[in-house]
């Protein structure tokens, strides 16, 4: 049997073997780097690779030229995020605020001018001037009329008044509440009578008639037994625009001025203020010695006038 022999085994040339100078030249190459690479750290740059690799040197990057070391013995700061990663603060919510309470201003109206004025002719004419002083006010003040204060006029009214009252409205004839409110609205001015069981409930709804209409006002003073026109007021507030108001003053025609009452107040001369103490005295609740007088007796009483 043949065998055949393996074949021999190649060997590549013996390598070179280092000698003193290579070694030498090596590690001068060494000694360069490290020295060019401390001049570059010296000097603040340098690629943060080159530190990384360095031996001797710390891996974390040297703080550039525009940071701010931190003092000896604290902490060094946190690095403050980009604005743009920073959240906006919430704002605190804002308490709304209280508004606050308007205070009603007072409130002044006076329909009386210089001239309206006519005293009663005699003693049982009172609702008659009163009438007259009413048509003065509302002819003046919607028309501009001159006043009539004749006494023929006066007179006239007396009578037409009379013949509108009735029986109800005046047990003993002459005139009555009724035949006052019935002739201002035989003229033209719609008026009607009105009854109140308190007088700052009459004196309220006679503030917001005048107010809404700006046409006078008749109220029956004195027990019933006389008659006042009220041409204006000052108030706490605007009738039109609260029911919540007092009347401080009131400005009023009295047909008896200027007369002097044996049992009544002193009657005061056109336009006079009248306060509140004045018109308790004067305004009373309705009590004729005619009565009784049914939904009358016990009440106040206004000619009030109707909006149109």
């Amino acid at each position: 049997m043949n065998v055949h022999p393996r074949p021999p085994i190649r060997h590549r040339p013996p390598g070179r073997r280092a000698t003193a100078g290579d070694t030498l030249f090596a590690v001068a190459i060494a000694a360069f780097g490290l020295v060019l690479a401390g001049v570059i750290l010296a000097a603040g740059g340098g690629a943060p690779w080159l530190t990384g690799w360095l031996p001797g040197t710390d891996s974390t990057p040297a703080p550039t030229r525009h940071s701010t070391p931190a003092p000896a013995g604290t902490a060094a700061p946190t690095p403050s995020a980009r604005p743009s990663d920073t959240p906006a603060p919430t704002p605190s919510p804002v308490p709304a605020a209280t508004p606050t309470p308007r205070t009603a201003a007072p409130f002044t109206i006076n329909l009386y001018r210089k001239g309206v004025f006519v005293h009663q002719g005699d003693k049982d004419a009172c609702v008659a001037a009163a009438a007259q002083n009413m048509l003065n006010v509302i002819r003046r003040v919607e028309e501009g009329r001159a006043p009539d204060t004749s006494e023929k006029t006066q007179q006239a009214l007396y009578r037409r008044i009379v013949a509108l009252t009735t029986r109800e409205d005046s047990h003993n004839g002459g005139t009555g509440p009724g035949g006052w409110a019935r002739l201002l609205t035989e003229k033209g001015y719609p008026y009607e009578v009105r009854v109140y069981d308190t007088r700052n409930g009459a004196m309220r709804a006679a503030a917001t008639a005048l107010r809404k209409t700006r046409r006078p006002v008749g109220i029956l003073a004195w027990a019933g037994v006389h008659s006042w026109v009220l041409t204006g007021y000052t108030a706490s507030a605007d009738p039109a625009t609260t029911k919540t108001f007092t009347i401080t003053t009131a400005r009023v025609l009295d047909p008896w001025y200027p007369w002097v009452s044996t049992r009544w107040p002193r009657s005061e001369k056109p336009n006079a203020p009248r306060d509140a103490g004045d018109l308790r005295a004067n305004i009373k609740p309705w009590k004729l010695a005619s009565g009784p007088y049914a939904g009358r007796d016990g009440k106040y009483l206004l000619v009030l006038p109707l909006e149109q």
